[in-house]
């Protein structure tokens, strides 16, 4: 398929951390953790961005900027790429330093998905691309917080996990008829 076969699907947009890089084993890093769940409990976890912010937005730039890419995201996005799926990458900018957050992710996808980084949006509420013109949109995205307010809002969510990427291949065959 090609482009223009794409008119009357869904669009399709991609999130950045924990679907293309991998934010949770460079978070966790940053506490001398194996997994950001050993950062601790909800309120742990809010600290830790909190602090995360205080170290200034260079830190946040840097901290985005040199990600380590997802080997499943980087599949899925060449996936995609072959099918000829237009796509956006939709993703939320670190509260408290925004600007920071967007260039170090800018920069991240120049690097490992050219051609990406000036459609990106960037926003918390990405319930708000759900639908366009009575069109539900497709939306894969590791959090679920987000996929549910998309679902709610009327779009196709598709909850993400790396390990699980085949699962996530073949949801959007059938989405977008691709044998």
């Amino acid at each position: 398929m090609r482009a223009q076969e794409f008119e009357n699907k869904p669009h399709l947009y991609l999130d950045m951390d924990g679907v293309q890089a991998d934010f949770f084993t460079q978070w966790a890093r940053l506490h001398n953790k194996r997994s950001y769940k050993e950062i601790g409990d909800q309120a742990a976890r809010e600290a830790s961005i909190v602090e995360l912010n205080a170290r200034g937005p260079e830190f946040v730039y840097k901290f985005f900027a040199t990600l380590p890419p997802l080997h499943g995201g980087l599949e899925l996005v060449s996936w995609v790429k072959r099918n000829h799926i237009p796509f956006t990458v939709l993703s939320a900018p670190l509260r408290g330093n925004e600007q920071a957050s967007i260039d170090g992710k800018k920069f991240w996808l120049d690097k490992y998905n050219p051609g990406t980084s000036s459609s990106a949006i960037f926003t918390g509420e990405k319930f708000h691309y759900a639908r366009k013109g009575g069109q539900s949109n497709v939306l894969v995205d590791d959090f679920k917080k987000y996929i549910g307010a998309w679902r709610e809002a009327g779009g196709i969510g598709i909850l993400y996990r790396d390990n699980q990427v085949a699962e996530v291949i073949d949801q959007l065959a059938q989405i977008y008829g691709i044998k």
